[in-house]
């Protein structure tokens, strides 16, 4: 029906793909170790011990498979979720992205087709 709102997957532009990987998250002079559980083109979801507010300013680094550097990507926190066994989902809308950096998640996405 034309009323129905969309669902969180019709909205997403990008395919996700499933790392589940470690990854640091900087928020300020904060930094926890958390599990990027998929990454795409323009985001990442990551679970960590603690959520970092909404719309709050990240970085994340994280190491693709296959992928010869880490990537280190500043982005916003744009969703909240649950996560596995008590652990804090958090969205990261990337911003800003490198040419280096958006090479490399390219190249993993290319692996991963």
């Amino acid at each position: 029906m034309a009323n129905e709102p969309e669902s969180p997957d019709e909205r997403r532009r990008k395919r996700r793909y499933l790392v589940g990987l470690p990854a640091r998250i900087i928020f300020g002079e904060e930094t926890v170790i958390g599990r990027l559980q998929d990454v795409c083109r323009d985001a990442a979801f990551v679970e960590a011990e603690r959520w970092f507010p909404l719309e709050s300013e990240v970085a994340l680094s994280m190491d693709l498979p296959g992928v010869d550097e880490a990537v280190h990507a500043n982005g916003t926190v744009i969703r909240l979720a649950p996560g596995a066994l008590g652990r804090h989902g958090m969205a990261v809308l990337f911003k800003g992205l490198s040419d280096a950096d958006e090479t490399r998640i390219d190249r993993f996405i290319s692996q991963q087709d």
